[in-house]
């Protein structure tokens, strides 16, 4: 049976909001920004923080204009494999930045339901929110249907569970906002076939969400 998770640790994994992490936008886009004006990313990439793309993607809806600039021209420059604008351009809200389609970028990115980091860095599922971009439901409720059989393997072999719950809390946060009609029924079995209460709690308030609608 999964493991109930501390309040403390439910509210940090799902919204970054209370995880108590310090940032200071200025010196991040300020960083990021100089990033963007040398002529090649190279081995200068290897020197900007990872704090400052993480304090960008927290808090990119706050420095949208300069985040399309600055990353517009990192992407250009380095290409979009392994580049950290993508994560931050999606958080700011660009479904495309020039030529660069973020939202099918988003959908490249590495992520496993059942080894979810959690944390404060932003998930598919938060990215696909900040996009706004109804085709984000469909896409998350796939990778979650894939991976049940998977996490009920794991969970015969009792192994910890705290990653695929604080994956799936997210999630449905996310689909609440994205998703519709059968988006609800999916939220809805989902909360009736979970034993975990937080999981259940996330997705029934995300269906009535939608049936809000």
């Amino acid at each position: 049976m999964p493991r109930a998770l501390p309040i403390a640790i439910i509210l940090a994994l799902v919204d970054p909001a209370y995880a108590g992490f310090g940032c200071d936008d200025a010196a991040a886009i300020n960083e990021i920004e100089g990033f963007a004006k040398a002529r090649t990313g190279g081995a200068q990439a290897q020197n900007t923080s990872w704090s400052s793309w993480l304090c960008l993607a927290l808090g990119a809806e706050r420095l949208k204009p300069r985040i399309e600039t600055a990353c517009k021209r990192i992407l250009d420059r380095d290409g979009e494999t392994n580049n950290r604008c993508i994560v931050v351009a999606a958080a700011a809200g660009f479904g495309k930045l020039g030529d660069h389609d973020i939202f099918a970028l988003v959908g490249k990115l590495e992520e496993d339901p059942i080894e979810f980091s959690g944390g404060i860095e932003l998930s598919k599922a938060d990215l696909y929110e900040r996009l706004g971009d109804p085709r984000g439901a469909q896409i998350l409720a796939e990778m979650w249907r894939h991976a049940i059989p998977r996490a009920d393997a794991r969970e015969k072999r009792h192994r910890s569970m705290v990653e695929w719950s604080a994956w799936r809390q997210r999630t449905a946060k996310a689909l609440g906002a994205l998703g519709d009609a059968d988006t609800e029924t999916f939220l809805e079995e989902q909360a009736k076939a979970t034993r975990d209460t937080h999981v259940r709690d996330a997705c029934t308030a995300a269906a009535k969400r939608l049936a809000a609608r």
